[in-house]
């Protein structure tokens, strides 16, 4: 133990400052085989410095104590901190490791200058460093956490989707150690196929010429487009952006003041929705829900109005011209429900319903479109 007198303590305070913008002083304890303290103050000075010392924070002084003095240590509110022998780089000492989860396997997360590893305890029996490549044996991470969860398969074969971070691998402890038996959040990508039927209405506020007395109904037509789905922070929520690609064809007759109207239009889009989903985990199959906005961009928006009059024997057909069907910007929203089957642990299928909302443009007369979409997609 060291003690440290005001004017060290005050140059020590700098030290620590500039080292560690995170440095300040949180309610705590510390213990070894003869000494337990709670409720004292203990200086974080970030993941380097917690690692090789615990600083306790005295009206008067500061207290450094070395992984040698203490068995443990940590917040209130925070961390915790365990003393261990590590053999870094073929060098044999001990230091504090950061302890992230509690059960039959432990997980340690240890850092200095230019190094971040973990370690792992099983039983009391095994503590290994998991390195993020071992160029000797061509083992990684992935390989080792492989060996030491081996008793329990349905978690094992999710080593293969674990990324080298604090996030994803106390995930994958915590379900090695709660024994559940559930996907693994992971990046997914892949193809969509689309039924989808779109329907334009008005606003009673609108007025456009014969477009207000046009019984319009749902379109159908067959679409595809690309998914991705990035879980946030490894949880069972993710972002779910899309590119679709769709066309429609729409065709209507009506009889209105004594003449003949037609409407013809064929419309090409491309739809991109960005959602926020949140899946159920099960075994075989998760039901899932989407929410969230979707832009529109109509690529090809060829619209007309044809008016037919019938004079005696005289048939009159005037092009009134292109209408404003749509804009070639179209904002909504976005909302679905689905089922997630999975093939294996890292395959899935999709299926969904969806129902997307734009909203028309109120300074450009637009109609507003509704899609129901029925939705089947895979990962690859």
């Amino acid at each position: 133990m060291l003690i440290i007198n005001k004017t060290q303590k005050i140059l020590f305070l700098v030290i620590i400052s500039l080292f560690s913008l995170k440095s300040f002083a949180q309610r705590g304890f510390y213990n070894n085989d003869s000494i337990a303290k709670f409720g004292v103050k203990i200086l974080d000075g970030g993941k380097i410095s917690n690692a090789q010392w615990c600083i306790e924070v005295t009206k008067d002084s500061m207290l450094r104590f070395s992984p040698y003095e203490i068995s443990k240590y940590g917040f209130n509110k925070g961390n915790t901190y365990v003393s261990k022998e590590i053999t870094i780089s073929g060098a044999t000492k001990k230091v504090f490791l950061e302890q992230l989860t509690e059960g039959k396997i432990i997980l340690y997360f240890y850092a200095e200058q230019k190094l971040v590893t973990y370690f792992i305890e099983k039983d009391s029996t095994t503590f290994i460093e998991l390195p993020k490549e071992n160029n000797n044996d061509n083992s990684n991470f992935q390989k080792e956490l492989q060996k030491v969860t081996f008793d329990f398969p349905e978690i094992s074969k999710n080593t293969k989707l674990v990324k080298y971070n604090r996030t994803s691998l106390s995930r994958f402890v915590n379900d090695y150690n709660q024994q559940l038996n559930r996907p693994f959040p992971h990046f997914r990508f892949g193809i969509i196929g689309i039924y989808e039927m779109t329907k334009f209405s008005l606003n009673s506020s609108q007025n456009i010429l014969y477009l207000d007395k046009i019984p319009f109904s749902y379109e159908s037509s067959f679409s595809g487009g690309l998914f991705i789905d990035l879980p946030l922070f490894v949880s069972y929520f993710s972002l779910h952006p899309e590119v679709q690609y769709s066309q429609h064809s729409y065709s209507y007759f009506i009889k209105a003041d004594g003449k003949d109207i037609d409407f013809l239009a064929n419309i090409s889009s491309i739809k991109v929705p960005v959602l926020f989903r949140y899946t159920f985990p099960s075994k075989k199959i998760s039901p899932f829900a989407n929410a969230g906005g979707v832009i529109a961009y109509n690529i090809k928006n060829e619209n007309t109005l044809y008016e037919t009059t019938f004079i005696g024997n005289q048939i009159e057909i005037n092009n009134l011209g292109k209408n404003p069907l749509a804009s070639a910007f179209q904002a909504g929203i976005s909302a679905g429900l689905g089922m997630e089957y999975k093939i294996n642990f890292q395959h899935s299928l999709f299926f969904e319903i969806r129902y997307n909302q734009f909203i028309n443009n109120q300074l450009s007369n637009s109609l507003r479109s509704t899609d129901l979409q029925l939705i089947t997609s895979f990962n690859f």
